[in-house]
């Protein structure tokens, strides 16, 4: 896969949606503009994208999806892999300095500039799960597929507690992905996800 990937470009109207704030409505005053921008610049070099991706041809038998060993029990999943003939899984996350750096900014009470630290990790994760999605389809676009969208564990009727086993399926663990006993991935800026591919 491409190294572009992890090239995070960090778009300030992104940043500014993620907090709420409508581009062509909101007036924000240059000193806070100045900050988020600044903030973006600092963030990028905390920034460690990371991510894997799996790939396998789907089974489907009895309401189960079945990928290599991997079985998920949804009936959301089900119809959204109806017509899917393989089916691709990713986990992708930014790393750990930016958690460090909004815990940090909490502590000493900086609590706007928490949340615009925040806003700027959902951005990167985000676009960095776009540029992985965006690279698989690239490399097999003369295979005349489409693309399902992406669906997550703990949405519709995908269990969350099957985020442990989908997770050790992509070998999120290589990345730096752990789970707590509630399943709530770490570091806090990661996600998985899947997605089918149809003929």
């Amino acid at each position: 896969m491409s190294k572009e990937i992890l090239n995070l470009k960090i778009n300030y109207d992104s940043v500014i949606m993620r907090m709420g704030a409508n581009k062509h409505k909101t007036k924000i005053e240059d000193n806070i503009k100045n900050s988020i921008i600044e903030s973006i610049e600092f963030a990028k070099k905390l920034l460690k994208p990371k991510y894997a991706v799996s790939f396998a041809d789907k089974r489907s038998a009895e309401n189960k999806i079945f990928l290599d060993g991997f079985i998920i029990e949804s009936t959301d999943i089900l119809k959204l892999l109806e017509k899917s003939y393989s089916v691709c899984g990713i986990a992708a996350t930014i790393g750990s300095s930016l958690d460090d750096k909004i815990d940090l900014l909490l502590e000493e009470k900086k609590l706007a500039l928490s949340y615009i630290y925040d806003a700027i990790g959902s951005v990167a994760i985000e676009e960095l799960v776009d540029n992985i999605c965006n690279d698989v389809k690239l490399n097999k676009s003369k295979e005349n597929i489409s693309y399902t969208r992406r669906f997550s564990p703990g949405y519709g009727d995908w269990p969350i507690e099957n985020q442990k086993d989908f997770l050790k399926w992509l070998g999120a663990d290589k990345i730096g992905i752990s789970l707590s006993e509630s399943c709530q991935m770490f570091p806090r800026k990661s996600v998985s996800a899947i997605f089918g591919m149809e003929r």
